[in-house]
């Protein structure tokens, strides 16, 4: 052993239990005599007093049990800690003396079952202390296993016995087996060292096969050696029975952000899964059946229908492709998706609602899914033939009916798009000079029906909106430049008409930011920035007009008299055209109200203009829309009714006499029809709802419209995307905070689980319409409601409690996921820098019709990035969890006391971890050290070993040791008398 610290007390303690041992003292009387050394408070660990006892006791070949009486009464009456006299038995290495070591067991096995700490001193070595142990009971059973049965075999089996059942009690307690994997992350040496050992141990009893084990030695062998935290103290969650929250943030993410890219799309549903506990093949049925009820909703309006089209046959295979190769597992020879096929198992038992999507798109939607992923190695050519066996059994006995959307099967419009934009694209990225008729007749073919929605809506979910916006907007530049050469055909004129029709059309629809450069500085880019309304954005009226020239505004207010008014007769190019006939309309509108032209001629100069260039009818309409914006409801009816007459039907001489006016009206129409309804709603009935991209007609209050839509989500089971139209709008409308607080007030109405569940991830979609702003409205504004007010606590009881932590936790985690991704900084390249590969674009679509099972045919699609793990808090969501945790610090401070506030804060914590996995760490880093301990006094059983291994940071110091204070006090809890 080794030679103990002199000092005077540690020699006084060693005379007194010599006197005690020559005296023969009871344990009573070593009691009584120690505290005349050691005073009340002191403790006996400061002079090794443990190891002095020890010492005294092993002299002789067998153990002193009069020596160990005191050791027993010592640590009994707290003179020393557990962790000196676990320490001090591992230092024993004479394992030469067999009595010695039987005894040190059987004292062991005495207080095994009651070791704990009782000061801050002991916390921080007594996971040491079990480290230690675990090695000295490894390396007792592994001597006695190297003697046996050489030596005396029925004392070897002894020492086997009772080592290997002291390593099983140590491994089947939590505490001591949590304090061994605090260890571990403490000194990962000492621990190689312990698997190491286990390692001889299993070797030398596999070699001698005469040699019984004793029973459990290799079950409790493997979980020392198998120390994960997920081994040791898994976490139960359960994954919801009927799941929601898929269906509404596909229906948002669609409707909000449709080009959102595979990362960040990858990285909301994996998150979702994290949260809610899904396999991977779950998360893909999900996945799936969500876009196939939104399809379903979509059916009557064309232009949804094909973003839902495209996005589910083109762009959930691209998801599913991108999640398989980041977390997924193949068969063994990598053919296909073991996921990806139990997903569509689990798909083929919701028989109903793929009758109801293969009846309205008159396709067989699982087929259609499935055959792009077979091109994309994640489903083998054999799973296709087996779902289609299983899925066209039941589908040749449905009666397909007449689509009200698209016409024909949806997938393969979809299909045939592909190409389409891709010939496009490509056509626009080449020579102007040699193409411009040949796509002036593209644009124009498109135009008509639906094609140009399916197109964009390809585009819109291929991620390639922006590249065709900015190839336009080059090809309108381009026009601009033909149709103002002198003599200029009327092609060339209605080249740059359809275009630049096109183009506000997109920007009308997605908004600037989504695909306008922020410097561009073309004709089209600089009149929307001065001029176009857009989404409740609106110019002055009198900024518009600074743009026109009066000299300019005089020619065509001229030529517009004359019944021959033509471009052949002015040196006017299109573009001083559309600048200056905000100017036209506006002496033509002062003209009318002062009586000195008559409605006639306000009629025939309007439709003039519009038959010339509909893009002068937008153009005319914008300044119109901006001055009644401004003037008093008295002076609204005159400019009201010149935008009605730019609105009304084509006549059949327009038709058949003007080139190409019919597709020219069919982009004019509905422009100026939304920014009329954006300054001018229609009269509506009370019950009915008018919705646009960026906001609502209703004579509902807006708490009104929210209870409608709530209560039909109710009904339906899902939210339906009309209704995600009104909701965007509502939170445009009343803000965040409104928005937040009403959702909650109605979630907590609800009193069964399965209800508030389905609210609670409904409301999480509903929030990713802005789930930063939102996120923060709920924690610092809805959050402390609930907590401080009176009334408001009175609603803080199970399940309600429960739910209000989860709802808070999810939009924690999804803020953290997006401010993580989007806060990165992204080089922007000017549309002349563009260097996407136009043959690639191209070819795309045949590519994948080619059966190319190599891995590089993915490429096609994107470049293949791992999804990044969020590594820090970052602005605003860190100084938000910082204000929740202080509100949490203030209402947990009562020691000892059970309020609903702390029952909440126990639930919001137990959720960062049960959701959060290895993101928890991330939330948890600004968590105060003093509000788990409080918690624990109040709520013992509400903890457990893994909840608290879980809540702090192990690879610091300061977690570690908050780490064991916290199980130690946990023990000291459970350990008290009821």
């Amino acid at each position: 052993m080794d030679a103990s610290k002199t000092t005077s007390k540690t020699s006084s303690l060693k005379a007194l239990i010599l006197k005690a041992w020559r005296e023969r003292w009871t344990d009573i009387q070593w009691g009584i005599n120690i505290k005349t050394i050691l005073p009340r408070g002191v403790s006996g660990d400061l002079y090794n007093l443990a190891d002095c006892i020890l010492q005294q006791a092993m002299v002789g070949c067998g153990a002193n049990q009069l020596v160990i009486s005191y050791l027993k009464h010592s640590l009994a009456s707290h003179l020393v800690s557990y962790a000196a006299v676990l320490q001090r038995i591992a230092k024993f290495d004479a394992f030469h003396k067999p009595h010695c070591i039987l005894s040190l067991l059987e004292f062991l096995e005495s207080f095994l079952d009651s070791v704990t700490c009782r000061g801050k001193m002991e916390e921080e070595i007594l996971a040491y202390a079990v480290s230690s142990i675990i090695l000295w009971l490894l390396q007792v059973y592994h001597y006695s296993l190297s003697k046996y049965p050489s030596s005396n075999p029925i004392q070897s089996q002894e020492l086997l016995e009772k080592s290997t059942t002291l390593l099983n009690t140590i491994v089947n307690t939590d505490f001591l087996l949590a304090m061994f994997y605090l260890a571990k992350q403490n000194d990962p040496e000492e621990y190689d060292e312990v698997t190491k050992k286990c390692q001889e141990i299993t070797a030398f009893m596999m070699m001698n096969t005469q040699f019984k084990a004793p029973i459990h030695i290799h079950e409790t062998l493997q979980k020392i050696c198998n120390m994960s935290i997920d081994k040791i103290a898994p976490l139960n969650i359960k994954s919801d029975l009927l799941p929601h929250s898929l269906q509404a943030l596909i229906a948002i993410n669609v409707l909000a952000t449709p080009s959102m890219d595979l990362q960040q799309l990858s990285s909301q549903l994996l998150m979702i899964q994290r949260i809610k506990g899904y396999s991977l093949s779950r998360l893909y049925c999900e996945l799936i059946r969500a876009c196939f009820i939104s399809l379903n909703d979509s059916c009557k309006d064309s232009c949804r229908q094909a973003v839902w089209a495209a996005f589910t046959f083109l762009r959930v295979p691209q998801v599913i492709h991108y999640i398989h190769n980041t977390c997924g597992t193949s068969n063994k020879d990598a053919e296909h998706s073991m996921e990806v096929v139990e997903a569509f198992e689990k798909l083929l038992q919701s028989a109903p609602l793929l009758d109801i999507v293969d009846t309205k798109n008159c396709c067989n939607s699982v087929i259609s899914l499935l055959e792009p992923m077979v091109k994309l190695n994640i489903v083998s050519e054999s799973h296709l033939s087996y779902f289609k066996q299983k899925r066209e059994t039941k589908d040749v006995k449905l009666q397909k009916l007449e689509p009200t959307g698209l016409q024909g099967c949806v997938p393969s419009f979809i299909t045939r798009a592909e190409p389409t934009l891709a010939g496009i694209l490509k056509t626009m990225g080449g020579d102007f000079h040699k193409t411009q008729e040949s796509l002036y007749a593209m644009l124009c073919q498109i135009v008509g029906g639906t094609t140009l929605d399916t197109i964009l809506a390809v585009a819109m979910v291929e991620g390639k909106l922006k590249l065709f916006v900015s190839r336009l907007i080059m090809f309108n530049e381009f026009a601009l430049l033909a149709a103002s050469e002198k003599g200029a055909s009327p092609t060339k004129v209605y080249t740059f008409d359809i275009s630049f029709l096109i183009l506000c059309s997109i920007v009308q629809e997605h908004g600037v930011e989504a695909v306008l450069d922020d410097n561009g500085d073309s004709f089209f880019e600089q009149w929307v920035r001065d001029c176009m309304v857009h989404k409740g954005v609106h110019k002055s009226p009198e900024q518009i007009l600074q743009k026109c020239d009066p000299q300019i505004v005089d020619i065509m207010l001229h030529h517009l008299s004359a019944p021959d008014f033509d471009f052949k007769n002015t040196n006017l190019k299109p573009h001083d055209l559309c600048l200056n006939v905000s100017g036209v309309v506006k002496e033509i509108l002062f003209a009318w109200e002062q009586g000195s032209i008559t409605p006639g001629d306000v009629k025939r100069m309007l439709d003039s203009l519009r038959q010339k260039m509909a893009s002068l009818a937008v153009c005319a309409s914008v300044w119109l829309c901006s001055y009644i914006n401004v003037v008093h409801q008295d002076a609204f009816l005159k400019p009201i009714n010149m935008v009605q007459l730019f609105l009304t039907p084509p006549t059949e001489v327009e038709l058949s006499q003007i080139e190409n006016f019919k597709e020219r009206a069919i982009l004019m129409g509905p422009i100026i029809r939304k920014m009329q309804y954006d300054v001018y709603p229609p009269s509506v009935p009370k019950t009915k709802v008018i919705t646009f991209s960026h906001n609502i007609i209703s004579r509902q209050p807006i708490l009104e419209q929210l209870q409608t839509v709530w209560e039909d989500i109710k009904i339906r089971g899902h939210l339906q995307i009309d209704a995600t139209h009104i909701i965007k709008s509502l939170l445009n409308t009343a803000g965040p905070v409104w928005f937040v607080t009403n959702l909650v007030k109605e979630t907590l109405k609800y009193r069964y689980q399965e209800d508030l569940d389905r609210s609670a991830d409904v409301v999480l979609a509903m929030l990713h319409l802005d789930i930063e702003k939102c996120t923060e409205a709920l924690l610092l504004h809805v959050l402390p409601q609930y907590l401080y007010n009176t009334k408001l606590c009175e609603e803080l009881v199970e399940p309600q409690s429960s739910i209000l932590a989860k709802l808070s936790v999810y939009c924690i985690y999804a803020a953290l996921e997006y401010s993580n991704y989007n806060k990165v900084p992204v080089s922007r390249k000017r549309r002349h820098e563009d260097t996407e590969d136009i043959d690639t674009l191209c070819t795309a679509s045949k590519v994948r019709r080619l059966n190319d099972n190599s891995s590089d045919s993915s490429s096609m699609y994107y470049t293949q990035q791992q999804i990044a793990t969020p590594g820090l808090l970052k602005e605003p969501l860190q100084s938000t969890l910082e204000m929740v945790y202080k509100l949490f610090s203030q209402l947990a401070a009562k020691n000892g006391e059970v309020t609903p506030q702390t029952h909440f804060i126990l639930q919001f914590l137990i959720y960062i971890v049960q959701c959060g996995q290895e993101r928890a760490q991330i939330v948890l880093q600004r968590m105060p050290s003093e509000i788990v301990p409080t918690l624990i006094k109040a709520l013992p059983d509400n903890f457990n070993i893994g909840l608290i291994l879980r809540l702090y940071d192990l690879s610091t110091p300061y977690g570690r040791r908050d780490t064991a204070r916290d199980l130690c006090l946990l023990r000291n809890m459970r350990l008290r008398p009821d």
